[in-house]
């Protein structure tokens, strides 16, 4: 986190502003990928670590911020490492310093480029990627199979992350632009949906947001879309769909917010597992 030479060879591959050269044509992607690493490592170990070597660390990221500027990915595999990238360095900073988090969230540049969908859209393995990597940047604990803590961002980071997502895609609502993606025909593209929409539960100042969200035509599209057990027939999706559900209950006084019937379908659900399904009476089911 603290080697300086290492972190200048690899900017200068990248093509840092601060040295003015172009990005390596043969180098460059390889270093763009250990720079995004140093960073995912720097999430968890930044706090650990002696202040001179933290100092370097938030001086690489500052850099690193600069050269993604001028960075324009070709091809599905360049454009999928400049997702990880800036969603790494998007988490570095905003786990780190105040002013750091300041400077990423209002660097609209960086966030439309990592979180637009628009440009997309006949490519599900690409949404999905965008999709799964904000999950991660707003709750990184729903990835951890071990019990060990993790660096979290702030209830105010993470919504304003997902309000960003919201205005990269033509200024709509976040919550609806994840649901369109929920009803995808593409399983990559629903389960990245799904990963948002869990990381969001799993944030207590999210879930009511979520719970009460209404469409324009003023119902309540979050729930019955997450009880609607028809929209989802993977074993991948469902299991997805559980987890939601999963973390709902896990948060504090939800019953005020959704109705008796939809509360105790979630907590059906939650005791029978991600296989459940409603059963329907065979009187009508006959007529």
């Amino acid at each position: 986190l603290g080697n300086d030479e290492l972190h200048n060879g690899l900017l200068y591959l990248i093509g840092s502003s601060s040295e003015n050269v172009e990005f390596d044509p043969i180098n460059g992607y390889a270093a763009l990928r250990l720079l995004t690493e140093i960073c995912r490592v720097g999430i968890s170990s930044s706090n650990s670590v002696v202040e001179s070597t933290q100092t370097k660390f938030y001086s690489l990221l500052e850099c690193f911020q600069k050269a993604l500027h001028a960075l324009e990915p070709r091809g599905e595999s360049e454009r999928l490492s400049y997702i990880y990238a800036v969603s790494n360095l998007v988490a570095s900073c905003a786990t780190s310093t105040e002013e750091m988090s300041k400077s990423i969230l209002q660097d609209t540049t960086l966030l439309h480029g990592w979180l637009s969908l628009l440009s997309r859209s006949s490519q599900p393995k690409l949404k999905s990627a965008i999709l799964s990597s904000l999950s991660q940047v707003i709750e990184p604990g729903i990835w951890r199979e071990e019990e060990d803590a993790c660096t979290r961002p702030s209830d105010y980071i993470s919504l304003s992350l997902y309000h960003a997502f919201g205005e990269a895609n033509n200024q709509k609502d976040p919550t609806e632009c994840l649901l369109a993606s929920a009803k995808s025909p593409f399983v990559e593209e629903r389960l990245g949906a799904y990963n948002v929409l869990r990381a969001m539960a799993s944030r207590g100042c999210c879930v009511r947001m979520l719970l009460l969200y209404k469409g324009e035509d003023g119902n309540s599209i979050f729930v019955e879309w997450l009880l609607n057990q028809d929209n989802e027939s993977t074993n991948e999706g469902r299991q997805a769909k559980y987890n939601i559900v999963e973390s709902l209950l896990a948060a504090d006084n939800i019953e005020g917010l959704i109705s008796t019937k939809a509360f105790r379908e979630m907590q059906l659900w939650m005791k029978r597992g991600p296989a459940h399904t409603t059963t329907i009476p065979w009187d009508l089911a006959t007529e």
